[in-house]
């Protein structure tokens, strides 16, 4: 893969340094490159269990940012988005004369190097989705190489590298940059609008998405969820293959008989064209889930693996990293920490833990950015009345500053005012657990959910709740 990569970018890969190493993405990508026998080096404001296994693996990792952490044996250097241009190791770039390349530019050229790369693409369910696929294809002896957002138990990481062809990968939407992506089978789960400083209308998300589609080749696929209209309506003219899936009748892949036990956890018929194919039973809760390994079984009959290992695949994956996560269950107190940060992923997680019959649901929730935050403010509110105690902290602010009138406090008001549901703001992380652990009651369901720095908090409160309990 080195060569090739070498060629499609036209330089020498002597050492890449990555600024922001330790996000999951740039994290799985350093990997890729080390296992492939490149010198990596990178920084990043603070060390986690991501940049401790990069270091493990050989890469130098520098924690803050520094000139000196740049020199002129690097060939190339690879940075996030959220790295501000004025980064004084951009900088030191720039006056190096060395090529550097943003993350999805540097993604979007992996996928070429690659004749199977599989971009599963969607509002919601991408890591899910992805690493239920990666594990798939893993367990049934394809190789894949792999980076996703999420660690994927079956690989025992969020990275893999494989010797096959196939390589499989998130395609996120943000700014557009899942169409630098060059992908033979092409994944849509759903639309909807999102990222609203970038997007402004639904209408821009669905031409966004028209264009992932059309990357496609005549001989590749487009696998859509054809239970939605928005979907369906950028399924035309495509030059690919479309194959769709769902609940509906009208699908290529259909759900049916879908039975649930005492978790929430799903079993199902699929129907191909009519013809049955066979039932399935998940480790993972709720209907969306039906929907996103729909997604995952129709890849992975046209990558032909067989039924038998399909199955088996299918009910052994227990979920990606910090997706309806559990993080302890003390004295009948279950603490679960989810990404969701979106109303719609917000309002499947609560359903989903309801599925356990609590006594008492109670979710400590962190905003994601100011923007989103301030425009589905009302669909937030709506989404958290479903719990019974609910802990808001202070919003998450990403790559962003606050341009909006909107408060750390206000959606903890509005869930007061309009709502049964009890709120409270709180902003500090020690005091969220301090405060959750002490009220926390036998029969209670703890949910920690949102995109930032909140997960730490589920393990504080687990902690706590042992002590207390003790």
């Amino acid at each position: 893969m080195k060569q090739e990569l070498e060629k499609i970018l036209s330089i020498k890969l002597n050492k890449v340094h990555f600024v922001g190493i330790g996000g999951s993405s740039m994290s799985g990508l350093a990997s890729i490159l080390i296992e492939n026998g490149i010198n990596v080096t990178g920084s990043d404001m603070q060390s986690s269990s991501y940049t401790d296994r990069l270091v493990q693996a050989g890469a130098d990792v520098f924690i803050g940012h520094h000139s000196d952490n740049v020199d002129f044996t690097c060939s190339l250097i690879v940075y996030t988005a959220a790295i501000d241009d004025e980064n004084p190791e951009l900088k030191k770039g720039r006056d190096l004369s060395i090529p550097m390349l943003e993350r999805s530019d540097f993604l979007g050229l992996l996928t070429k190097a690659y004749d199977m790369t599989i971009a599963v693409a969607g509002t919601h369910g991408k890591t899910t989705t992805s690493s239920l696929i990666a594990s798939i294809l893993y367990t049934s002896g394809l190789d894949p190489t792999v980076s996703v957002g999420g660690v994927v138990p079956a690989i025992n990481g969020n990275y893999r590298v494989g010797k096959s062809d196939f390589f499989v990968t998130e395609a996120c939407e943000y700014v557009d940059s899942f169409l630098k992506s060059s992908h033979k089978i092409g994944i849509i789960l759903n639309i909807e609008l999102d990222h609203v400083d970038y997007f402004q209308s639904l209408t821009q998300v669905k031409e966004s998405f028209k264009n992932f589609a059309s990357i496609i080749p005549p001989d590749g696929y487009l696998i859509a969820n054809g239970d939605s209209d928005d979907i369906l309506d950028i399924c035309s003219d495509l030059k690919c293959n479309v194959v769709t899936t769902g609940l509906n009748k009208n699908n290529d892949y259909r759900g049916m008989n879908i039975s649930y036990d005492n978790y929430g956890k799903p079993s199902f018929d699929v129907y191909k064209k009519g013809s049955f194919l066979s039932r399935f039973t998940l480790s993972i809760p709720g209907e969306h889930n039906v929907l996103n390994s729909l997604a995952a079984i129709a890849c992975a009959d046209i990558c032909d693996v067989p039924i038998e290992s399909l199955s088996e695949s299918l009910k052994n994956f227990t979920g990606a990293g910090r997706r309806f996560e559990p993080r302890g269950e003390i004295n009948g107190i279950t603490v679960v920490e989810d990404y969701a940060h979106h109303p719609t992923e917000l309002k499947v997680t609560i359903e989903a833990c309801k599925n356990y019959k609590p006594k008492r649901l109670i979710v400590i929730f962190q905003p994601h950015t100011f923007s989103r935050t301030h425009y589905f403010f009302n669909e937030l509110s709506n989404a958290l009345s479903g719990a019974d105690y609910v802990v808001t902290t202070d919003i998450y602010a990403a790559r962003e500053k606050n341009k909006w009138p909107i408060r750390n406090e206000d959606l903890a008001n509005a869930i007061n005012k309009s709502h049964l549901s009890k709120a409270v703001h709180i902003s500090d992380f020690e005091e969220i657990s301090d405060h959750v652990s002490s009220i926390a009651n036998p029969g209670d369901f703890i949910l920690v959910a949102g995109a930032g720095t909140i997960n730490k908090a589920a393990y504080d409160i687990a902690e706590k709740l042992k002590i207390k309990f003790k």
